[in-house]
């Protein structure tokens, strides 16, 4: 990308209000290094990486790409972080919904399920980089360098949440879950013979659902027959997911 000049810098997006950043946090003004990737967020969930254009960005903080460079270290440092970022706030957005269910255990499983649908939705563009590495090399690779051991970790916090769900469904129970990504019961878990038949299950089966919504799976687009029964055909797998994780034998 060629450099921009002073000369060049945009007036900021006057939609950047305070309101606008409370969304990402508590900071009515958060420091520009944050500013950038707030505004990433919504620029690649519309566009998709490929589309993406740090310009934009820039133009709409009234910056040059240079602070770009410095915070990020280009264009594909700004996406692996943002990627990190996107999938910090979609796992915690999957427990939110859980902890906002009513204190029954199919009801939480099910909000568990639910916000995994939701939370790949609000991502968008984000998809690619996160379910499909390929779609961006590069940027791949500087997550793999900057981010992936965190990420890991989010990812077993995120199994390891859904496995005492499963759980308290079986025993009819609610448990007060508080793992964190520095604190989970890996072992009991990841290596729970029974949990490695259904977690699986109940976390590719969902995947595939919100792969497929949030792609609005374009051989089904316009289908009308399809469309109509979604919200119903939906409902219907999800309980057939607990039903299976209740009825399963041991």
């Amino acid at each position: 990308m060629a450099r921009r000049k002073l000369s060049d810098v945009s007036h900021p997006d006057p939609l950047l209000t305070e309101d606008f950043w409370l969304q990402f946090g508590d900071d009515p003004q958060p420091p520009m290094r944050l500013k950038i990737l707030y505004v990433t967020f919504g620029e690649v969930e519309n566009s998709g990486p490929g589309s993406f254009n740090v310009a934009s960005v820039c133009d709409r903080l009234g910056i040059t790409y240079p602070m770009v460079n410095h915070y990020f270290g280009g264009r594909d440092g700004l996406l692996a972080e943002g990627a990190y970022m996107v999938y910090q706030r979609y796992i915690q957005g999957t427990w939110d919904a859980v902890t906002a269910a009513p204190r029954d255990p199919e009801a939480r499983l099910k909000a568990w399920m639910k916000g995994q649908l939701s939370g790949t939705l609000a991502m968008g563009g984000w998809g690619p980089l996160l379910n499909y590495p390929l779609a961006a090399r590069e940027v791949t690779e500087v997550i793999q360098a900057k981010f992936q051991a965190h990420m890991n970790r989010l990812f077993e916090l995120n199994l390891a949440r859904v496995s005492r769900l499963a759980m308290d469904v079986r025993e009819g129970t609610v448990t007060d879950v508080d793992f964190t990504d520095g604190d989970y019961p890996r072992d009991q878990y990841l290596y729970d013979s029974l949990l490695q038949r259904l977690i699986p299950t109940i976390s590719w089966s969902t995947f595939g659902m919100s792969v497929w919504l949030a792609g609005q799976h374009t051989p089904a687009r316009n289908i009308r027959e399809v469309s109509d029964i979604l919200d119903g055909v939906i409902e219907n797998h999800i309980q057939l997911m607990v039903d299976m994780v209740r009825n399963s034998p041991e």
